[in-house]
């Protein structure tokens, strides 16, 4: 991911995923011993058929996933990073999500409500980070869009949406769910002019089969900008 920090400083915490090529690197601030690193790693990896690996290298040049903190202050994988964007021009890519989702022309977006602790895996820096931007999309009743968004460099961005469905339960009253249906609002949100879609597009999460099943339909999307 980018260089810079300063506008998402690393999480320090437990990791039970990261991406298949990095799997012996230390997450800055983790607190945990390396023996113990070692054993979560192979009781998470154990009995996975995972992917070749020059495919594994390409999918992990973007996060694969979504990781919060569970009830006893880990960082766990609880849902998929399922939009790849891509900005090959002059434009950084993250300034183009941010016309689509931002400022004053969306004003159906906001970033002003108070969000879940949530981070990705940056394989590069061997921590986890906090993302870029966060914006939802409210409505009347739940199911509200809600994307996170991570700039790798000035031409790539991971993009992760869900919907937010009201789970009482929830530290923050909901959880996130429907993604399928989540990255559809955001295709159809961004102008026609100036996004190139590819989907179906699939995004290797390599997590436990039963986790992947437990997601559904994850809506796996290709974004590319084409500008005027």
């Amino acid at each position: 991911m980018d260089d810079d920090r300063s506008h998402h400083p690393p999480i320090s915490g437990g990791l039970e995923r990261r991406c298949n090529h990095d799997r012996n690197a230390t997450p800055t601030g983790s607190g945990v011993a390396g023996s113990e690193r070692a054993e979560r790693r192979e009781s998470v990896t154990a009995g996975l058929e995972l992917p070749p690996g020059p495919e594994a290298e390409r999918e992990c040049e973007y996060p694969n996933c979504v990781y919060q903190p569970d009830g006893d202050g880990d960082w766990s994988v609880t849902m998929p990073i399922n939009m790849h964007v891509t900005a090959p021009g002059e434009q950084r890519a993250l300034a183009a999500i941010d016309a689509e989702l931002a400022g004053l022309e969306n004003p159906r977006w906001t970033r002003v409500l108070p969000d879940a602790p949530t981070a990705a895996w940056d394989s590069d820096g061997g921590q986890l980070v906090a993302p870029d931007r966060s914006v939802r999309r409210p409505r009347l009743g739940d199911a509200w869009t809600h994307v996170h968004v991570w700039e790798l460099d000035a031409d790539r961005v991971a993009l992760h949406a869900h919907l937010d469905v009201i789970d009482l339960e929830y530290a923050y009253l909901h959880r996130g769910d429907a993604y399928h249906a989540a990255t559809r609002r955001v295709r159809e949100h961004l102008s026609v002019s100036n996004w190139r879609r590819e989907t179906p597009y699939r995004i290797e999460y390599d997590v436990e089969a039963a986790r992947r099943a437990d997601w559904g339909p994850t809506g796996d999307t290709k974004l590319e900008y084409v500008p005027d």
